[in-house]
């Protein structure tokens, strides 16, 4: 296999001006030189050693990418709309800027920091982090680090992140529900106790019933079960003994929020006439489930381009004034939420 020594000699320049031009140094070099270099790497269709570049002080040219996902070994994050979506923008934005993007999903933040020291990672995006953990990070890792969808217990500003309007989100949805007429309102996501988005959305829906005078009540909020075969007896389990004392069902996801509309069909309740669906995120199960699903619209590319711009920044020592992005949100009404205004 051809080496730098290889491309050095047939360019006529020294292997130091060969590993310039591979690794981007090169704003002292003369067009011509890059040029003659370049040709001869095409030529000889030279494959960097990223070994070597490991091992070099130059950089890794890789941005790691963690997920703190303790289910693992229950559930493959990839088939979740939201992560597979949010990983390829990444990837894009990653490639964009000429690194590498490094996917590592953990069960824990110890096994994150360890993976992090062990990896030599210019810098780090994290995904949905717990407060806990992301205070963790910050004081144990010296590599720059942006969190995404990450709430913090201590000062938001000390934190890169990019996140949404979650409240906002929240507040929107439920007080569309309410100018529809519906008093009975029930929140449901994946957690005994709601943390990070999920309770800020779940917080902007308490927010809009305590401001329209009605009840707000802790048996409203409805913890489902991660596991699709457990969520679905659950969900039959709901159409039996509870789903009359509601007249619409705030899911904290489009996701989960279809995979209760299919388990209504089986069980002979038609969204909207029996019981009014709404989720959020306007993924493509919102538009791909039926009826059409009223939700609240982020746009996730946008997340990504924030996140990668960022870490690039810190990365070349450009510090954001504005470190912690809120990105906003937006109701998009469809076919599932019934009008009982009387």
């Amino acid at each position: 296999m051809v080496s730098i020594k290889d491309i050095a000699h047939l360019a006529g320049v020294s292997p130091t001006t060969v590993s310039n031009v591979l690794h981007g140094r090169i704003d002292k070099m003369s067009a011509d030189t890059l040029q003659k270099v370049r040709e001869v790497i095409k030529e000889q269709n030279y494959v960097s050693n990223m070994g070597g570049r490991l091992l070099g002080n130059y950089g890794s040219k890789i941005i790691g990418v963690i997920m703190t996902y303790e289910r693992r070994n229950e559930m493959n994050v990839i088939q979740s709309p939201f992560y597979s979506e949010i990983l390829g923008a990444l990837e894009s934005e990653i490639r964009k800027k000429k690194y590498y993007m490094m996917f590592y999903t953990s069960g824990g933040v110890e096994e994150s920091i360890q993976m992090a020291l062990s990896w030599n990672v210019e810098g780090l995006i994290v995904l949905g982090c717990l407060p806990d953990d992301c205070k963790k990070l910050r004081d144990r890792l010296d590599k720059p680090i942006v969190f995404i969808d990450s709430y913090f217990l201590d000062d938001p500003n000390a934190y890169d992140n990019v996140g949404l309007h979650d409240f906002e989100g929240g507040y929107l949805m439920t007080k569309h529900l309410i100018r529809k007429g519906h008093k009975k309102i029930a929140f449901l996501a994946d957690a005994e106790f709601p943390v990070g988005v999920d309770y800020e959305r779940m917080m902007g829906y308490r927010k809009a019933l305590e401001e329209s005078g009605l009840e707000v009540n802790n048996n409203d909020y409805i913890p489902l079960h991660f596991k699709l075969e457990e969520r679905a007896r659950q969900m039959r389990e709901f159409c039996k003994e509870r789903i009359w004392d509601y007249t619409a069902l705030f899911f904290a996801s489009d996701f989960y929020a279809m995979d209760a509309v299919n388990v209504f069909f089986t069980e002979g309740l038609k969204v909207p006439d029996d019981i009014s669906v709404v989720g959020f995120d306007d993924n493509i199960f919102a538009v791909e489930c039926r009826p059409k699903l009223t939700t609240i619209k982020q746009d996730i590319s946008d997340k990504a381009f924030y996140a990668v711009n960022k870490i690039m920044n810190i990365i070349n020592g450009k510090q954001e004034e504005e470190r912690n992005i809120s990105l906003p949100v937006k109701l998009v009404v469809r076919e599932s939420v019934k009008d009982i205004v009387k």
